[in-house]
């Protein structure tokens, strides 16, 4: 699916408050309710929109205090038997492969830095893994996400009217 002007700039309202009304939405984009609400439903049917969800301040989010990215150097290109044996772990936030020295990035969060190194001696395990380096995340400055719009976002206007 091709995104339009409209759908970026309704993603950036939804990435800044999922919770905005279709009503809210329409008017900051300038257009009718229905287009937004059309929209939005197409984007969650093409895979665009996969979840909407709730960020927590860190005080209220006491089960997940250390976050760690590991580096994955694999014996072979295999990135998806990894991503098998870890998608089912409830501590891991995100998995990419990647191009360039390393083969494999995971973000994971834990309740203790002693739960990271468990997570990080059972991944070091699995047979398609060569080497793993841990970078333990030490303070969140900013977390976009991965969303589209941003650029919208960042301007502080859409359609003449403040975000």
């Amino acid at each position: 699916m091709q995104l339009t002007e409209t759908d970026r700039s309704i993603l950036a309202l939804l990435r800044l408050d999922a919770r905005r009304t279709v009503s809210e939405i329409a008017g900051l984009v300038g257009v009718s309710r229905t287009t937004v609400k059309d929209r939005i439903d197409l984007m969650r049917e093409r895979g665009i929109i996969r979840r909407f969800t709730v960020e927590l301040a860190e005080a209220d989010a006491p089960d997940q205090h250390a976050r760690a990215f590991f580096q994955l150097r694999l014996h072979r290109p295999m990135c998806k038997l990894v991503h098998a044996t870890i998608s089912g772990w409830p501590e891991v936030v995100g998995f990419w492969s990647t191009a360039g020295d390393l083969d494999a990035m995971v973000l994971v969060a834990a309740a203790s830095a002693a739960e990271i190194d468990t997570l990080r001696e059972k991944l070091g395990r699995h047979p398609e893994v060569r080497s793993l380096t841990t970078i333990v995340v030490l303070r969140e400055w900013i977390n976009r996400g991965s969303g589209l719009g941003g650029h919208l976002a960042k301007e502080g206007m859409m359609n003449g009217a403040e975000v």
